[in-house]
């Protein structure tokens, strides 16, 4: 059996636009994402990651209690933000590992049908994502309570191994490519 993505209905000739699209995209979320100093402090020493994974009331709270007005205010443009670069990174990880199971495995193999899996995975990390930010969301506009830090938490974890395992796939791939 072979599985299928709905990329692989981008014809050729665009497949290298929409990369470089959505590379673009990618490295302007990064930079929008990791750029808020002011939300760094000894309770957040990683920023909003450090909310993200607080997975408790009082973590969260001290997180929070921790950011001035204006941090505060970045936070929530953060996650305006995010629910854009969400759609960006899931699209160019899943991309990525379509384009690889094509040019790495013959169609239906394990591997194929692996890969392809991992692509829609992407998506379903790009949910966990959006989910994540709604619990982060609520925890800023003050409803620092059970269970919106343990839902934060319980999506971030797998939203990164997701993530993670793609861009490993895919860096993987091409190292494998560009030594063949």
């Amino acid at each position: 059996m072979q599985l299928w993505h709905p990329l692989h209905l981008i014809p050729s000739g665009l497949t290298d636009w929409l990369v470089l699209g959505l590379l673009v995209a990618l490295t302007l979320g990064l930079a929008s994402k990791t750029n808020h100093p002011s939300l760094t402090t000894e309770q957040a020493p990683c920023g909003i990651l450090s909310l993200e994974l607080a997975g408790n009331e009082e973590k969260a709270s001290a997180i929070i209690a921790s950011w001035e007005k204006g941090a505060l205010n970045e936070a929530l443009s953060s996650l305006y933000w995010d629910n854009f670069f969400l759609l960006a990174y899931s699209t160019a990880i899943a991309l990525g590992c379509v384009m690889a199971a094509d040019r790495l495995h013959a169609p239906g193999t394990l591997e194929y049908n692996l890969a392809i899996l991992l692509a829609w995975a992407q998506w379903l990390a790009a949910l966990l994502d959006r989910t994540e930010n709604f619990a982060l969301e609520k925890m800023l506009r003050g409803a620092v309570k059970s269970p919106w830090p343990q839902i934060a938490r319980w999506c971030a974890i797998p939203k990164f191994i997701i993530v993670v395992a793609g861009l490993g796939y895919v860096a993987q791939s091409l190292s494998s490519s560009l030594l063949s």
